[in-house]
């Protein structure tokens, strides 16, 4: 099952991470993949953290490859007004 952090009135789904490890990852693809109908969207702390030691990608250069928008430490005004 998949229970998101946070619900907005207009029904988009919030993912706030700090630490972003592999399995997440995974798991949010995957939710991605079986449930399209559904709006998730990142806040990330750090959006600049590497996804791992070594690595070029960052928490923001991952989700912009897999087409899930994402915003920094607050939730946009914007997404709050969407209908």
């Amino acid at each position: 099952t998949y229970t998101p952090d946070f619900e907005l009135d207009n029904g988009i789904l919030i993912e706030t991470k700090g630490y972003f490890d592999a399995d997440d990852r995974r798991k949010h693809l995957a939710v991605k993949e079986q449930h399209p109908e559904l709006d998730i969207r990142f806040v990330f702390q750090n959006p600049n953290v590497k996804i791992r030691k070594g690595s070029k990608t960052t928490y923001g250069m991952w989700a912009d490859k897999a087409g899930i928008p994402w915003a920094t430490r607050t939730i946009p005004e914007e997404w709050l007004n969407e209908r």
